[in-house]
């Protein structure tokens, strides 16, 4: 344990007058659960369930959990799990490079896929599915564990985890798709069968991962990759159906959405979602103009998104997320940011890229950090901020990668905003639960109006200009 670890886990027990260690049962108790899925894979007493926000949850049946309990053990955002550093030192250590804002690394690289279907069908340049259907094609593994549409008649989901044998069944299943959802099911039915598998997830889902196959040798034994995606966090199902309702699809009339739908006539962070209702009639839209499409807003952030300090999946072979960068923002179709940490994958990469198939180039550590710059916000200076609020309100504390003596240098204006982000998210899942049993979407939309118009003055409550505005205004009266 490094000494910010050793600080954070002293002040959470001076405030709480115990070791303070912050378990499984606190992690399900307090919501932090991010619906993974890890404890049901261990535990046959723990089921994961939907709840009525639409979020996934790890129900106990016993009501608490052992202290040595295995399920305590793989739990992403319990204590008594390894955390990222204690796994990637076991993974990586080897690797060339090493920053305290990634992790452990080989290679920065920018990319994206050459045949413009085949980018244009991707959530970004597309190298993830690239990757994933490489190491398939090239008998790496015999099998893709990913996101995918739930394809049958009595779903209760729009998407599930799935298994994908071809490259067909892959391109079928691409694409990022911002959904709560468990990997539980998926890995129980593969556990065992004799196959090998490339995982795809977000990073507290690797980290669950790489913890389940320390305790069990089979899964250990088939899991072979491991392919992170940069996550700003995740969102329950019901972001989906937010963001149809605005378009005239009600929740119970979709039929498919796409989070990200490219348009060739703006810049490439300006995607349109789009929803097909049960007509198979297609609406789309700007995401960042409907309401909660402002990422910044956190409409239906998991509660357990605002205790996550890994922001490029620390314990994954290879992570993939958007080129946010001025250099790319004109390029509309997508490109993605790539940072390798097995050697596998860079050649695939490498060779894929000397074949035309694939554009690719280096980054720089600086650039590849500066594309995550409001995720290093929310999830470093807002992490000390939100774990700081907790300490005062007498509650119990995670132990995270960050020292809580940097409130101090922590703006008032920030605060605010870590603040008022973390009530937007609260209060989304709140008023929209309401909103559904009243069949009526204003009573979501007017507060959270409201409060979207708080942010924006906040971000925007510069003194020169609040003075240009009141003259502008007193001149037009």
């Amino acid at each position: 344990m490094n000494y910010v670890t050793n600080l954070l886990k002293a002040k959470s027990a001076e405030r709480n007058g115990s070791n303070a260690v912050f378990t499984i049962n606190d992690v399900v108790e307090r919501g932090i659960c991010v619906g993974c899925g890890a404890c049901s894979i261990v535990d046959n007493s723990i089921q994961i369930e939907r709840n009525e926000f639409g979020s996934m949850h790890a129900s106990i049946k016993s009501g608490r959990l052992e202290p040595a309990s295995i399920a305590d053990k793989v739990c992403p955002f319990s204590d008594n799990s390894l955390n990222e550093d204690d796994l990637a030192i076991k993974l990586y250590d080897k690797s060339k490079s090493f920053d305290p804002r990634t992790g452990y690394f080989n290679d920065l690289f920018y990319g994206r896929r050459s045949d413009d279907d085949d980018i244009l069908n991707s959530s970004s340049g597309g190298l993830t599915s690239f990757v994933a259907i490489e190491l398939l094609k090239q008998n790496f593994v015999d099998g893709i564990i990913h996101v995918g549409r739930d394809q049958s008649n009595q779903r209760e989901a729009l998407f599930k985890f799935v298994t994908s044998y071809s490259e067909d069944d892959a391109n079928q299943n691409k694409k990022s798709q911002y959904y709560s959802l468990s990997f539980d099911d998926v890995l129980k039915s593969i556990r065992g069968n004799g196959k090998r598998y490339v995982f795809v997830g977000v990073p507290c889902f690797i980290k669950a991962l790489r913890n389940i196959c320390i305790n069990d040798k089979v899964l250990n034994n088939q899991v072979i990759f491991t392919l992170g995606l940069v996550c700003g966090h995740l969102k329950s199902s019901r972001f989906a159906e937010l963001l149809s309702w605005q378009l005239s699809v009600t929740p119970e009339r979709i039929q498919t959405v796409d989070f990200r739908k490219k348009n060739r006539d703006s810049t490439v962070n300006a995607y349109d979602f789009k929803v097909v209702d049960v007509d198979s009639r297609e609406y789309y839209k700007t995401s960042s103009s409907l309401l909660g499409g402002n990422w910044g807003h956190a409409a239906f952030q998991l509660q357990a998104c605002d205790y996550c300090d890994d922001i490029f999946a620390e314990t994954a072979d290879a992570v993939f997320g958007d080129a946010w960068l001025p250099q790319f923002s004109t390029y509309w179709q997508g490109t993605n940011i790539v940072l390798v940490r097995n050697n596998v994958i860079t050649d695939i990469l490498r060779a894929a890229k000397d074949a035309g198939r694939i554009t690719l180039g280096t980054l720089s550590i600086d650039d590849l950090c500066k594309s995550q710059e409001g995720n290093f916000r929310h999830r470093k200076e807002g992490l000390v901020v939100r774990l700081s609020d907790d300490l005062k309100a007498g509650k119990k504390i995670p132990l995270k990668r960050v020292n809580l003596n940097g409130i101090a240098e922590i703006s008032s204006k920030r605060k605010k905003i870590v603040r008022l982000r973390k009530k937007m998210a609260m209060k989304s899942h709140e008023y929209f639960l309401i909103a559904k049993r009243n069949n009526n979407l204003n009573l979501y939309m007017d507060p959270m109006r409201r409060l979207a118009l708080k942010m924006q003055r906040l971000y925007f409550k510069d003194p020169f200009l609040m003075r240009v505005v009141r003259k502008l205004r007193n001149l037009l009266q």
